[in-house]
């Protein structure tokens, strides 16, 4: 009898140490929010494909259809990450939101337009409402960029901020006549409701960088290689997005993961979604996001417009809004092992 109590004894032992051990193993959690856009596709990618899990995370991508909730889920800690629009953070920055980019990853480049009624022109409706998905700096400043080309000013029009889907019914159902939307929604409106594309983020390449962030206090949170894990996880799947040999799964999920509630899309409506993004590849991604790269250009240009026109409520230097330290740690290994292979295979 006391040898049997020894054996149970020690089998429970063993039963602990493996359960703490188990325990202690478990890959540390995060949550990234985005919203139906294939330029944030290679997250759906990097959770379906466990590139994540390869690297020691466990990441869950979490899809809402509107970027407000985003923000409302951020702010909530529903989630620890999101996607967003660079100029979107820089209003959250000048409404008391300490918000930080962590890594610029990619361009809407004809993702987003600005749409009107077939046979009528943006001048007639001076005075009335623009309807955009986001009254933030970053469609400001877009939608700038078309009004200046014929002689007009954002502070002509009456800015209407909707949901991205409503946005698109309204402009449907003709009770707003120009908008700006994005695709999906943005094809919808055209399509339905007898639109005409006046422009489009590709006629202003650059205008709308897109990238990672996160609340200041909730990264400084996060051990750093943990960051470095979910930024090699997202440098992995977009160089796996861009291989021709993984095109059919790649379909299956967008369909399945990114696009879920809007389709089954055919692979040319696919291929056209896709073409309307520009995902940066780690050479560009170095360029965009070093020190007085393309991220922190963009971000002095916006300072200027937001100034010129009235709507720099609270100042901003590029350092309070970007931390590119992991990125850029993450891209100068990726580069260094690039040139590695290379010259192996001279």
């Amino acid at each position: 009898m006391a040898r049997l109590l020894v054996h149970i004894v020690l089998l429970a032992t063993i039963t602990l140490t493996l359960t703490g051990e188990a325990r202690a193993q478990k890959p540390p959690a995060y949550r990234i929010g985005t919203v139906p856009w294939a330029g944030w596709s290679p997250l759906h990618v990097a959770e379906a494909e466990g590139f994540w899990r390869d690297e020691g995370v466990a990441v869950t991508v979490v899809s809402y259809d509107d970027p407000v909730i985003i923000l409302e889920a951020i702010k909530a800690e529903r989630i620890d990450f999101a996607m967003d629009m660079a100029g979107s953070l820089v209003g959250l920055y000048m409404d008391g939101v300490p918000a930080v980019i962590l890594a610029e990853t990619n361009w809407s480049h004809g993702g987003d337009k600005i749409i009107v009624k077939a046979g009528h022109d943006v001048s007639e409706y001076r005075g009335e409402p623009i309807g955009v998905f986001l009254k933030k700096p970053s469609c400001l400043y877009f939608l700038d960029k078309y009004l200046t080309t014929v002689g007009l000013r954002v502070a002509d029009f009456r800015i209407v901020e909707l949901e991205p889907d409503d946005l698109a019914a309204q402009f449907i159902a003709g009770r707003i006549p120009v908008i700006l939307d994005y695709d999906p929604h943005a094809v919808r409106a055209v399509k339905e409701g007898d639109g005409r594309v006046l422009a489009n983020s590709a006629m202003y390449e650059g205008c709308v960088p897109e990238c990672l962030w996160g609340y200041r206090a909730r990264v400084q949170r996060v051990p750093d290689e943990d960051l470095r894990r979910i930024l090699r996880g997202w440098i992995r799947a977009v160089r796996w997005t861009k291989d021709p040999k993984n095109w059919p799964e790649y379909m299956r999920i967008l369909n399945d993961r990114t696009f879920a509630n809007f389709g089954p899309y055919t692979e040319v409506e696919l291929r056209e979604l896709l073409g309307a993004v520009k995902i940066h590849s780690v050479p560009q991604m170095y360029e965009r996001n070093k020190s007085f790269g393309g991220m922190s250009e963009y971000l002095v240009s916006l300072r200027a417009f937001l100034d010129r026109n009235d709507m720099l409520k609270k100042d901003y230097t590029v350092v309070e809004l970007l931390d590119n330290r992991l990125v850029m740690e993450v891209l100068e290994a990726e580069l260094r092992e690039a040139r590695v292979i290379r010259e192996d295979s001279e």
